[in-house]
C-alpha cells in the first residue's frame, strides 16, 4: 500500500507522456504513408496542419504527374482523438507538407513540427527533403 501510494502520483504523468508518444508516432506514420503513396501512384500528396484546431488533413492530387489541378481529401485526424491535452505548438514552422510524385518533400516544407502536452513535454518531428521524419521527445 505504501509503494502504491508513492507511485500513484506518477501514473497521470506517465499516461500523458504516453499519449504524446502515440500521437507523434501516428503523425510520423501518416507522413511516411503519404510519401509511399506519392511514389506508388506518381501523384502529389499533401498534409495540411491546422494549428488552431489541432488537426491535420491528408489530400491527394486529382491527377497524376507533377502538376495538380485539384485535391481529394483522403483522411483527417485530430490530436484530441488521442488526448485532449495535445496541441501543435506555435513553434511549428511548417503547416503544409507537399510530397512530389517521386516521394520527395517540397524543399519549402522542410522543417520541424512540434507537438506538446500540458506538462510541456514535447515531440519534435524533423523532416528532410527525402520525406523522412525523425521524432525526438523531451519529456517532463
Amino acid at each position: 500500500a505504501i509503494v502504491a501510494g508513492i507511485a500513484y502520483p506518477s501514473f497521470p504523468r506517465l499516461a500523458m507522456n504516453n499519449y504524446l508518444k502515440t500521437a507523434a508516432r501516428d503523425f510520423a506514420s501518416d507522413i511516411a504513408g503519404l510519401k509511399e503513396r506519392s511514389l506508388a501512384e506518381y501523384r502529389i500528396h499533401r498534409l495540411s496542419i491546422d494549428v488552431n484546431n489541432n488537426n491535420y488533413t491528408m489530400e491527394e492530387c486529382t491527377n497524376t504527374g507533377a502538376v495538380c489541378n485539384g485535391w481529394n481529401q483522403i483522411g483527417q485526424k485530430n490530436l484530441a482523438s488521442v488526448s485532449n491535452d495535445l496541441i501543435f505548438t506555435a513553434a511549428t514552422n511548417t503547416t503544409t507538407l507537399r510530397f512530389e510524385p517521386r516521394g520527395t518533400l517540397n524543399p519549402a516544407d522542410i522543417g520541424t513540427i512540434v507537438l506538446q502536452n500540458r506538462l510541456f513535454s514535447t515531440a519534435t518531428i524533423t523532416l528532410n527533403i527525402t520525406g523522412r521524419s525523425r521524432v525526438q521527445f523531451i519529456l517532463q
